[in-house]
């Protein structure tokens, strides 16, 4: 009786795991259908954007011509902005001469690394189905394991694995960040329509991955981000070098910049899942401002952007400018 006992326990045990295994597997898969679907179907539809205090209708359009990808992304209230991807450049479409790096998150621009994402400290779990621009939906829970990222919700489209609707969650489950479609088509891609507004273009290459220069002036980061992209540059006459890490899906980038004076030693600022903090270091005949902007916790951006190398820093910008 004690064997029988022990027996059945056992294979209750092994039941148990198999089971709870099961779901994670499950979601990874989903998850890497999903990142190739957003990126290889054409679709159109128009979404409903939050974050903090900020909500915006949008219309969002995605094609393959000629085997390039082509990626749009318009405001239907407010500032006519448009944004768009094709191939290796970005377009930023603004009314009138004033050009801002601002918007809002392109569905099809998710990029999740596979190796990079699934070796990340996270928590994959299917979840219910429910429903999304009249489309039948499978819930994917991605949860950090620690505190140094934030928590995803994603819809995940049961016929095509197109992500329908997308949520980013802090540590109490709160929602930061959302979209959702609220009709979507496919194989008809949406025009942009015609503002009766001149409108300025401003173009912003994309670096290919094999020219990304591998350095990495910070002594740690959260397990699971690496560098991913290196690139300098200039703003209004001054050196900017953007250093962007990645954990297969969360980002932030790390902008170094000289500038003539020290203006304040902290910078910090929140919205909704993006921080921004950063200081000026002093040198000689000027300083080092070091801002980090991202999707982390601001607790996490302090404690890397205090571990960084200011010297090696410093010499970065030196060799790129």
């Amino acid at each position: 009786m004690r064997r029988v006992l022990l027996l059945s326990c056992l294979l209750g045990w092994i039941t148990s795991h198999a089971v709870m295994a099961a779901p994670d597997a499950s979601a990874r898969a989903l998850l890497q259908s999903m990142a190739q679907a957003v990126r290889s179907l054409s679709y159109s539809g128009t979404l409903v954007y939050q974050r903090a205090d900020i909500l915006a209708s949008l219309v969002f359009s995605h094609d393959i011509k000629n085997g390039v990808e082509e990626a749009r992304l318009r405001r239907l209230s407010g500032t006519a902005e448009e944004r768009a991807r094709i191939g290796d450049q970005m377009l930023h479409f603004l009314p009138g001469p004033d050009v801002m790096r601002s918007g809002h998150p392109v569905p099809g621009a998710i990029a999740i690394n596979s190796r990079r994402f699934f070796e990340a400290p996270y928590e994959f779990l299917m979840g219910e189905r429910a429903r999304v621009a009249d489309r039948g939906a499978q819930i994917v829970d991605v949860t950090a394991r620690d505190g140094h990222r934030h928590s995803y919700r994603f819809w995940i489209d049961e016929e095509t694995s197109l992500l329908l609707k997308s949520q980013i969650l802090g540590p109490n489950q709160q929602v930061l960040e959302q979209y959702e479609f609220s009709d979507l088509k496919f194989q008809i891609p949406v025009t942009s329509s015609d503002s009766d507004q001149p409108m300025q273009m401003r173009i912003h290459p994309v670096q290919p991955s094999d020219s990304v220069i591998q350095f990495s002036p910070a002594s740690w980061l959260p397990q699971g981000y690496e560098l991913v992209s290196a690139l300098p540059s200039r703003a209004a006459g001054q050196s900017i070098y953007t250093l962007v890490y990645s954990d297969g899906l969360g980002t932030f980038s790390i902008f170094l910049e000289l500038i003539g004076q020290v203006s304040q030693s902290q910078i910090q600022a929140v919205l909704g899942p993006t921080i921004a903090v950063g200081r000026d270091y002093a040198l000689q005949g000027g300083s080092l401002r070091v801002t980090l902007v991202g999707e982390i916790p601001v607790s996490t951006g302090l404690t890397i952007i205090d571990a960084l190398d200011v010297e090696g820093l410093k010499s970065l910008l030196k060799r790129s400018s």
